[in-house]
């Protein structure tokens, strides 16, 4: 028997091949199959959404699929049959792109800016210096609640401020004395 059906050929087979338990448990088997098929299927349909679909002249944002940064504004020109866009960027490139790769942008008006305060950037502590300044307290530009626009790219390293030692003497171990 292969893939669970009777050869067709000149090899001998042998006639507990087809015996009933043989096929009793094969069909145990794929009710199992199919019954695990059935729970997956229920555990992804518990956080499934469908997304709401946009109509020609929306303005999108189109998430870089290796980047995964939402960078590239466009407007929908053309709806696909399977939640597909057709996408035109300014700058006149054409992208085809799901719908889980764009995501709803309001555009901004050219006459009209709203001014995004930009806090002061830290400055860097060198190694073995301790600052002696007082730390300033937060303006009101730089209030707690506005939210720190998402940097795409490679992350920064962290800065560190000041290393510390410890100033226990160390002793040598014995076994590396003679």
């Amino acid at each position: 028997m292969v893939l669970n059906r009777p050869v067709r050929d000149a090899l001998p087979a042998h006639r507990r091949s087809f015996a009933p338990e043989w096929q009793q448990k094969t069909d145990v088997l794929e009710k199992r199959a199919r019954r695990a098929k059935e729970v997956q299927i229920e555990h992804y349909n518990k956080t499934a959404h469908q997304l709401p679909p946009f109509s020609i002249g929306d303005h999108v944002i189109i998430q870089h699929p290796i980047s995964k940064c939402w960078s590239t504004p466009a407007v929908v020109v053309e709806i696909g049959p399977h939640r597909d866009y057709l996408l035109k960027t300014p700058a006149g490139r054409l992208f085809r792109r799901n719908r889980r790769m764009l995501r709803k942008r309001i555009p901004v008006m050219p006459g009209i800016s709203t001014p995004t305060p930009i806090p002061p950037a830290p400055t860097p502590v060198k190694l073995g210096t301790t600052s002696t300044t007082k730390p300033m307290p937060p303006t009101q530009e730089a209030s707690p609640k506005q939210a720190k626009p998402r940097q795409c790219g490679k992350p920064k390293p962290p800065t560190f401020a000041v290393l510390r030692r410890s100033t226990r003497t160390k002793k040598q171990p014995d076994r590396y004395t003679n």
